[in-house]
């Protein structure tokens, strides 16, 4: 495995602990104020289906912009972003096997 490790350090490819420069100008891209609508919308998903424990992403993104037509609808990248952040505060997971999203 030591001679795996080698090759995978020859790569131009960032590692996980140096992620691409891109990221950090789309880190902020949502505002907290968006953020907390999108948070309240999925708990709004999850509690209007009474006992459901997973949402498709499908859904998300198809319902998301739907529920109050907001002036400023959520981009596909900022959806992504605002699951990122929820799952960084452990308030949802997405497992990208299944593409489902689930309230923790």
């Amino acid at each position: 495995s030591t001679q795996q490790n080698e090759e995978n350090m020859d790569t131009d490819q960032p590692s996980a602990a140096e992620p691409p420069s891109v990221t950090d100008g789309v880190r902020e891209k949502v505002s907290e104020e968006k953020l907390n609508a999108f948070r309240a919308f999925i708990h709004e998903i999850f509690s209007d289906g009474h006992n459901i424990d997973q949402v498709p992403l499908d859904r998300i993104f198809e319902e998301v912009n739907q529920s109050g037509s907001r002036p400023d609808p959520f981009d596909e990248e900022e959806v992504h972003e605002c699951i990122d952040r929820m799952m960084q505060d452990n308030q949802i997971y997405l497992d990208m096997g299944t593409r489902a999203v689930f309230l923790i």
